[in-house]
């Protein structure tokens, strides 16, 4: 029987740009979203994510592409689990590699999650071959050939979608409200108190506009906060207090299901940035 087992790379020539090489048999990843852009390759396998109200089945040598901001949930679809590599992309990173192949945009959305392309899995998987042996240089032009062709065939042409398009003007004032209130004690009728709505209304409402329960939201907050304190050397301990979490343990949990691999292992990852390292 196959064992899990996740790799976490950090790039620090491309803003911090996290790679992920995993292979997972029962980790499930809860409803979530990145600010960044998820691309990626399926290697075996096969996985279920569960977007837009859909659940999508991806087979094995697809390319999975998910935009910046979009809750999507992912798991095994059978016991065999399913092995991946991806990217995660800053929207900056993505806008100046479209820059430089004279394709800028001021917005970039992907309009397909699952695409069979064997181009752009060659492109993928050829990113992180290189990693260990390529110069920045070498590994810059690789990107650049990889957003150019995933833009020029893929993305959403003449885009314009204004900021109420995504988001009610009760979603825009919870997520400010909880931007500044993650990382502290928060119970939902506080919440709804303070929008003048009780808690159910407040939940559908937040769920409809961005996919992500009022909590989920925290939760996402505050793992990205630990994130970003994990970067400045901070130990743990302190790391998952000032981020939200009740304790160490409830932290590690949290951590792990929606990033992947434990905070140790993040540790690592953004201590030694030449190498892979196993959790």
């Amino acid at each position: 029987m196959r064992e899990e087992e996740a790799f976490l790379y950090k790039l620090d020539h491309f803003d911090n740009m996290e790679l992920l090489s995993a292979t997972y048999i029962d980790q499930k990843f809860p409803m979530h979203c990145h600010d960044t852009f998820c691309i990626g390759i399926l290697e075996e396998g096969s996985e279920i994510v569960s977007i837009s109200n859909n659940d999508l089945i991806i087979p094995a040598n697809s390319v999975i592409i998910i935009n910046p901001e979009e809750a999507h949930a992912n798991y095994a679809l059978d016991d065999y689990g399913w092995k991946y590599k991806m990217m995660y992309i800053n929207p900056d990173v993505l806008k100046f590699a479209s820059s430089l192949i004279g394709k800028w945009t001021t917005q970039i959305l992907f309009k397909e999650y699952s695409i069979q392309d064997e181009v752009a899995f060659n492109y993928v998987k050829s990113f992180f071959d290189g990693l260990e042996h390529k110069s920045s240089s070498e590994m810059e032009i690789q990107l650049r050939n990889l957003v150019s062709y995933l833009i020029t065939n893929y993305s959403i042409k003449n885009l314009e979608i204004s900021k109420n398009d995504r988001y009610t003007d009760r979603s825009e004032d919870v997520k400010f409200f909880l931007d500044e209130k993650f990382d502290t004690k928060l119970n939902l009728d506080d919440i709804a108190d303070s929008m003048h709505t009780n808690k159910f209304k407040l939940i559908r409402e937040f769920k409809k506009s961005t996919g992500l329960t009022p909590m989920a939201y925290v939760l996402h907050k505050r793992v990205q906060k630990s994130k970003q304190l994990i970067g400045k050397n901070i130990p743990l301990v302190q790391v998952a207090l000032e981020a939200g979490f009740y304790d160490q343990s409830h932290f590690t949990k949290y951590f792990k299901s929606y990033v992947g691999v434990t905070p140790l292992s993040y540790v690592r990852s953004c201590n030694i940035l030449q190498d892979f390292n196993k959790y």
